[in-house]
């Protein structure tokens, strides 16, 4: 005879929980940018006008920017690895979706922050 591991039935919930978290990132993408430009305007420095932000304004612009825009994929992760370490291995996809599109959302701001600053 042979034992088969079922998941408990909490783990389809988390991956469940973990997939409908990934539609965070539609509202936070948007409260992002709005946390950024508003923080980079309440320096003192004009929004998309000629004159660049210096590096310092524009790090403190960005870091709250970025924490609002990967809390979705702090959701889904969690979820996400609650749903596997309950047994159901369908929570890594979730999980990987989440964690591939914060770290590219990052990514292309710092690559875009230093191509804009070395110009």
């Amino acid at each position: 005879m042979t034992a088969t591991h079922h998941p408990v039935p909490l783990a389809g919930a988390s991956t469940r929980r973990a997939w409908w978290s990934l539609l965070g990132f539609v509202p936070s993408f948007a409260l992002a940018f709005l946390v950024g430009e508003g923080l980079i305007s309440a320096l003192g420095y004009p929004v998309g006008g000629e004159e660049q932000a210096p590096w310092w304004a524009a790090l403190i612009a960005a870091t709250p920017a970025l924490l609002v825009f990967v809390l979705p994929a702090a959701a889904a992760t969690y979820f996400g690895m609650r749903a596997m370490r309950l047994g159901d291995g369908r929570g890594r996809l979730p999980t990987t979706v989440a964690l591939i599109v914060a770290a590219g959302f990052v990514l292309i701001n710092a690559i875009s922050a230093l191509v804009t600053w070395l110009a």
